[in-house]
């Protein structure tokens, strides 16, 4: 059935149980609600409570409550986020994503306490969220009515078929996110969430999201406007001041229109006042331009005749200037073509300037002499100091020396890795002894690889040194053996096959019991008896070993041969003799390069006495250079001062002559200026007496210059004696006058005629002559206009007489009508802010008792009434400022004072609490916090969660709190209800069946819930 007009369909009701499905990688056990008090909801995750799914399952009851965090107008596209999607599971290989999910909550009446009564008054309501659009769609049905079945799959197999079996919520098709509150909730708030997941921020402030003294008094009224329902107070006051604002656009509008059509008219009406005014002027324009043309007449025939005067006195000018001109020409060019004067001043100028050369060339090399001479002096001195070290040796005999010292550092060098070689040699024989790897150590190696218990043969057995002489020559073929155990000799000779010339002796265990008087075992392990007891029989005397076969044996070893300490002594005396031999080499090697250095520094000496010699045959030569270069310097001397005496001589008479070729040039530059500034003042004049145009002016003036001057003489006598230019400054003002009044500036284009703009781009340049000339051409154009439209303008005026009239009628009655919106939109404005402050002092009032009952001192809300704005855009906008006193009988302090935040979170709960308790109209309240507490210290923890519940139990709020691991044993002994969510693997797509534990006073509700949810079988189809 269609839901148009139905709102609050949940009403009372409060949510007794939800069920979720592919919601996650929740479970779709139903899972019972408590109406009121605190809910937690604790989670174990693989290794924590992380990835339990605590905060999928309380953001699904966010959504189920229609909390505007998902932004429900715009389609709630983020619910999408809340799907089984299987990489993040990682699942990818197994499962698919969900393509849909359902958000299940059966609500019931809190006061129903039998299955009877629950069956009777139950609302289920079911959330399909789509990974698609669109997102959310909304169908209920007043019953029971959620999944059934034993296991998750029929469970989640059957929820599809359970939906297509509820009535459209909306007709033909679903009710949508944009209208979920609306229709389940009305206009109350039942939820209030501060969610960590995929939910986006919303544009109404959360006093629960951030700490409160972040918030702004504007934000904290938008968060308790809307938790209120103020929201929509505040929409009506800026609906009405909008209608306001309309009229006052209509108003405005009118009032436009008319100053725009007044505008207009005003510019018709003063056109056709310019006309009547230029009508006036144009009579006066015309009188001056007659007077201007008489007195251009009258001036211009005088100025003719006196013209012609100076004319003829430029003509006679001119010709003297002629004869002038030819004269001074002539001497100018005697004087400067006086060529034997010319060949004398180069010749003694060119004379001086070559010696002057030379001697300049002489001095500057001498002078670079000098400059060598100190610098290979410096050279020679470093080289003398060095030289002084070869002690007299030459270059060769320096250099066999260094060759022979460079065969002395070789020689060392070679003993030194000789010593190297045998010291790196005895220091590794020593570690292999200390080791017990210096005899048979490959053997030993292989069979104590393989388990096999083995040793070399020398240290099984100890010798004393009455024994020394007789057993080590019988010992001597058997020095590199290897001992094992006799029940491991067969195993160890098959894995010795692979080093051959090994020698293997079996131990037995029983050879201690053998051979009294032979050598005592040191490897008590490896006792070697038998092996004693045969050598000891088979043995003669004097060293034979085996005289059958005429073995004889050499003992007196250093060392002895038996014994690993006697093998680590000898080792010690190698390597200290090879270390003393290094050091030998070592100092060989220090004296061989001091041997070498001593040459090297007898090289370099006896190398720099060689270049000194040269340095000083250098230095030699540029002295006697220097010597010669003053000689010719002092040869110079003469001629060079004889040269310069003609120099000078010549360079005066040179500039006498250029003074006097000056002085008849200039006069001849200045006789012919005169010349051509006599010639350009006559063109002037030819061209003034051409320019004063005498047959124009007759034609202008339309009669002789007799005539002219009678008219001259009828005028005032500031006219009479008005010169011509200022006529024409009086005529052009009179014209433009004239066609001002007739076209005002500003006035389009197009109204003027054809003819006058051609004549206004004429005039348009005022250096030309045209803008005089063309005025009466501007006259005739303008007085034939001002006849055309003289009968328009009579009717013009008319109508615009009667079009005003009309017009003020329709201004006053907007105005009226503006008038009026203004006064209801204040009656409305003021009924509005008395209940705002109506609410906000019930609000205050509730927030009082709350900090008084749960651990506070009293606190208030100062909300001052502002004042509305003009633009209906801006919403009227209200502050809210918390304050609470900090201790008993305080005064209240503003919410801005710096305090911890445990005391903020505890007054930011405490007001909305109360902002929920004042505009919940009587009807349950849900808050949902993700990760509660986690502002808190250890401290206030406990504090918080009591709080919570108190509240919750108190004031009929339900608040739901996922819970932090070092929260949970805070929160379970004080929960109403405790949820646990459980998913102990990673293996596992979805969790495991819940916990689901009520308080002692809540037990036995929550399995009467839990047992109706789960009882519920579709009656069968008939």
């Amino acid at each position: 059935m269609p839901s148009d007009g139905v709102e609050d369909i949940v009403g009372a009701r409060v949510l007794a149980g939800i069920q979720m499905v592919n919601i996650s990688r929740l479970s779709t056990h139903p899972v019972p609600i408590t109406a009121r008090g605190l809910i937690t909801v604790a989670g174990q995750g693989p290794s924590d409570s992380n990835g339990a799914g605590k905060s999928s399952f309380i953001a699904g009851l966010s959504l189920l409550h229609a909390d505007e965090q998902w932004r429900l107008q715009s389609g709630a596209q983020a619910a999408a986020e809340l799907l089984f999607t299987a990489e993040l599971a990682g699942q990818e290989a197994m499962h698919a994503n969900a393509d849909r999910g359902y958000l299940i909550g059966v609500f019931v009446p809190p006061q129903a306490a039998t299955m009877e009564e629950l069956d009777a008054s139950a609302l289920t309501v079911w959330l399909r969220i789509n990974r698609q659009s669109p997102h959310v769609e909304l169908r209920w049905v007043h019953r029971l009515h959620v999944p059934f079945g034993d296991t998750e799959d029929e469970r989640a197999g059957g929820a599809d078929g359970l939906w297509d079996a509820l009535p459209r919520s909306n007709g033909r098709t679903d009710i949508r996110a944009n209208r979920l509150a609306r229709t389940l909730y009305g206009s109350t708030v039942r939820c209030v969430s501060f969610l960590s997941t995929s939910v986006r921020a919303s544009p109404t402030a959360n006093l629960l999201a951030q700490p409160l003294n972040e918030l702004t008094p504007e934000r904290i009224f938008e968060a308790i406007g809307a938790l209120t329902g103020l929201t929509a107070e505040i929409e009506q006051e800026q609906k009405s001041r909008a209608e306001e604002y309309e009229h006052a656009g209509r108003a405005a509008r009118a009032e436009e229109e008319y100053e725009l059509w007044d505008d207009r008219m005003k510019v018709v009406e003063d056109g056709i006042a310019s006309r009547e005014r230029a009508r006036t002027l144009l009579a006066e324009a015309r009188d001056s331009w007659r007077s201007r043309c008489a007195r251009y007449l009258v001036d211009g025939f005088h100025e003719s005749e006196r013209i012609a005067v100076d004319i003829e006195a430029k003509e006679r000018r001119r010709k003297e200037l002629d004869a002038q001109i030819e004269t001074a020409g002539e001497k100018v060019h005697r004087l400067s073509d006086d060529k034997a004067f010319n060949e004398s001043c180069r010749t003694r100028i060119k004379t001086y300037e070559d010696q002057k050369a030379v001697e300049s060339a002489l001095k500057v090399e001498q002078n670079q002499n000098v400059g060598s001479i100190e610098t290979l002096s410096g050279q020679l001195r470093t080289l003398q100091a060095v030289a002084a070290v070869a002690d007299g040796r030459t270059v060769e005999q320096a250099e066999e020396e260094i060759a022979e010292a460079g065969r002395m550092v070789q020689a060392a060098e070679r003993i030194k890795g000789r010593t190297e070689h045998a010291l790196r040699v005895a220091k590794a024989a020593l570690s292999a002894a200390e080791k017990g790897e210096d005899v048979a150590v490959a053997q030993v190696r292989l069979l104590r690889a393989n388990d096999i218990t083995a040793a070399p043969l020398v240290d099984t057995i100890s010798l004393t040194e009455q024994q020394r002489p007789v057993w080590e020559a019988r010992l001597l073929p058997y020095r590199h053996a290897v001992a094992v155990a006799h029940h491991q000799a067969q195993e160890a000779v098959q894995l010795l096959a692979a080093l051959p010339g090994s020698l293997l002796v079996e131990a037995d265990p029983a050879d201690h019991l053998l051979g009294p008087g032979l050598p005592a075992a040191a490897d008590p392990d490896l006792p070697v008896g038998r092996f004693l007891a045969a050598l000891a029989e088979r043995a003669g005397a004097d060293g034979h070993i085996d005289p059958v076969a005429g073995v004889h044996g050499i003992a007196g070893l250093q060392e002895a041969l038996t014994g690993r300490a006697g093998r680590i002594r000898a080792a010690q005396d190698q390597l200290e003799k090879a270390a003393g031999e290094d050091d030998e080499a070592d100092e060989g090697i220090r004296e061989a390069d001091r041997t070498k250095s001593r040459a090297d520094a007898h090289v370099r000496g006896a190398k720099a006495e060689a270049e000194a010699g040269a340095v000083q045959g250098k230095v030699t030569k540029l002295r006697d250079r220097n010597s010669a270069i003053e000689v010719e310097l002092s040869k110079l001397d003469g001629p060079l001062r004889q040269a310069k005496i003609g120099y000078e001589a010549a360079l005066g008479e040179k500039a006498a002559r250029a003074q006097q070729i000056d002085t008849a040039s200039r006069t001849l530059a200045t006789l012919k200026k005169e010349l051509e500034e006599n010639r350009r003042q006559w063109s002037a004049l030819l061209q003034q007496r051409t320019d004063l145009d005498l047959p124009r002016l007759n034609a202008q003036w339309t009669g002789t210059v007799g005539t002219a001057e009678q008219h001259l003489l009828t005028l005032d006598e500031s006219e009479a004696m008005r010169p011509p230019a200022e006529w024409d400054e009086v005529c052009a003002r009179l014209a433009n006058e004239v066609r001002a009044a007739c076209f005002p500036s500003g006035d389009p284009e197009q109204n003027r005629p054809e003819e006058l703009r051609v004549v206004d781009e004429q005039r348009a340049d005022r250096r030309t002559g045209a803008y005089v000339r063309l005025i009466p051409d501007v006259l005739r154009i303008v007085g034939n206009f001002l006849t055309d439209h003289e009968r328009v303008d009579r009717e013009n005026a008319s109508q615009i007489q009667r079009e005003r009239q009309a017009k003020t009628i329709t201004l006053t009655g907007a105005k009226a009508a503006l008038d009026e919106a203004r006064r209801t939109s204040e009656a409305l404005r003021s009924t509005t802010a008395k209940a705002i402050k109506a609410k906000l002092r019930q609000v205050s009032d509730e927030f009082d008792r709350l900090d008084q009952t749960y651990g506070g001192y009293g606190g208030n809300l100062d909300f001052p009434e502002p004042e509305a704005p003009a633009d209906p855009e801006k919403p009227w906008q209200w502050t809210i400022t918390p304050r609470w006193r900090r201790g008993e009988g305080k005064p209240p302090s503003s919410y801005r004072l710096r305090g911890n935040t445990a005391q903020m979170d505890d007054k930011a709960v405490k007001l909305v609490c109360a902002a929920a308790l004042a505009g919940a109209q009587d009807r349950p309240l849900l808050l949902v916090l993700d990760e509660l507490g986690r502002n808190l210290g250890a401290a206030h923890r406990r504090d918080a969660v009591a709080l919570f519940e108190n509240i919750g139990r108190d004031r009929a709020i339900s608040v739901v709190g996922a819970l932090q691991d070092d929260m949970e044993r805070y929160a379970i002994g004080a929960s109403s209800l405790y949820i646990k969510l459980r998913r102990p693997s990673d293996v596992m797509p979805y969790n495991q069946a819940p916990i689901v534990i009520g308080s002692e006073a809540d037990t036995a509700r929550v399995q009467l819930l839990s047992d109706w949810m789960t009882s519920f079988r579709p009656e069968p189809q008939t």
